[in-house]
């Protein structure tokens, strides 16, 4: 077999990655404030969960598919 990297290895190696970057994410919004819990909330952690909010919107509408009129 030859050296270069074979189209299910980028495959795996992509949904590695991807699941790694996912759950990074979730451990972000995780250690904000849970919105029921004793820790004073401030206006940071507003700003910080609507930036988050934003960036995952922004994702999720770059991945749409494009309404093509059918």
């Amino acid at each position: 077999m030859n050296q270069q990297q074979t189209l299910e290895e980028a495959y795996i190696a992509a949904h590695a990655q991807a699941v790694q970057a996912a759950e990074a994410v979730r451990q972000m919004i995780e250690d904000q404030p849970a919105p029921d819990c004793e820790t004073r909330i401030g206006w940071d952690h507003v700003g910080t969960l609507r930036h988050y909010a934003a960036r995952l919107e922004e994702l999720l509408e770059s991945n749409e598919p494009e309404d093509n009129g059918s």
